[in-house]
């Protein structure tokens, strides 16, 4: 296996300058990742660098890849943050990197350099189970919860972001939750700002949340997306990444986001795919492998791979 050069991140550097995003080339079809248990889930893809980070839910530590020569190095460490797991991540727009802690049930923001701004411990503020994965809109950040029934956020609008809070509790009568595996996972929201939209992983479905009333309408949809994990909005069409099929599916939906079309799956060199994010053509796609976690027998080396939006 070829020798990867690890290096750490001073975190005095500044990313004050920032490129002509026509000037950045996604110009590998594969990123290699460290390690032989890193087993990444979330990604976070920062335009004005050209790079991306991801993150590992055995340890919690985070990396910053370079999208054009592949260059990696260790943007955060989780133990030394007492983070546990990462996984899903986003930026928002002041260049914070927000750190979903999955079983840990950790959520952190950090800034660009990899300094911790602000913790949460979910489990002990409002019982949660599995922070899974975020979203964020003009003024806050949701996160869903995979096992227990919330969703939680706060604000992103000031320098300090503000207090967490429990934003929405919802029954098994408008979210069904399996007793075991995931439930709720990606989450994504409507250019019209109006709605969120989450995928239940254990029964494929979709569902749309008013933000204004917290009225919750499930999507009709021609066929469930079974293992939905990460997602991805371009204007109607919702990119759907399972995981246990090893594609992306497309969900062409209708203009109130209440039925959707799942088309043919896309994608020929992903291995279990969490998490996306979208540079420039491109989906940048996560090979989190978390079905060989159990058995501590992945395919190495661990990926993030480079597939064309159709």
């Amino acid at each position: 296996m070829k020798k990867i050069i690890f290096t750490l991140l001073t975190l005095s550097v500044l990313f004050s300058c920032s490129k002509d995003d026509d000037s950045i080339s996604i110009a590998q079809e594969s990123y290699v990742l460290p390690g032989n248990t890193f087993f990444p889930e979330g990604i976070a893809y920062h335009e004005k660098s050209g790079t991306f980070f991801t993150g590992s839910v055995n340890n919690g530590d985070i990396v910053r890849v370079n999208v054009e020569n592949g260059e990696t190095t260790l943007f955060a460490t989780g133990s030394q943050q007492n983070r546990a797991a990462a996984t899903g991540l986003k930026l928002d727009q002041m260049d914070r990197l927000w750190v979903c802690g999955g079983a840990s049930n950790t959520i952190q923001v950090l800034d660009i350099n990899g300094m911790l701004l602000k913790s949460w411990n979910t489990a002990t503020l409002f019982g949660s189970g599995f922070i899974n994965d975020c979203i964020y809109d003009n003024t806050h950040i949701y996160f869903t919860d995979s096992q227990v029934r919330k969703i939680y956020r706060t604000s992103v609008t000031a320098a300090q972001p503000g207090d967490l809070e429990t934003w929405l509790t919802f029954t098994d009568a408008q979210i069904p939750y399996a007793t075991t595996g995931t439930n709720a996972n990606g989450i994504v929201n409507t250019p019209d700002n109006k709605y969120l939209i989450i995928v239940v992983s254990s029964s494929g479905k979709l569902y749309r949340i008013d933000k204004a009333t917290k009225s919750i309408n499930e999507i009709t949809l021609n066929t469930p997306v079974t293992a939905g994990d990460g997602l991805y909005l371009i204007n109607n069409v919702l990119y759907v990444s399972r995981n246990a099929t090893n594609q992306i599916f497309p969900v062409t939906l209708n203009t109130d986001y209440t039925q959707g079309t799942v088309g043919t799956g896309f994608g020929s060199n992903l291995l279990f795919n969490t998490t996306m994010d979208r540079a420039g053509d491109y989906f940048l796609v996560v090979n989190g492998q978390l079905n060989r976690r159990s058995t501590a027998n992945p395919v190495l080396p661990f990926t993030v791979s480079r597939v064309a939006i159709p």
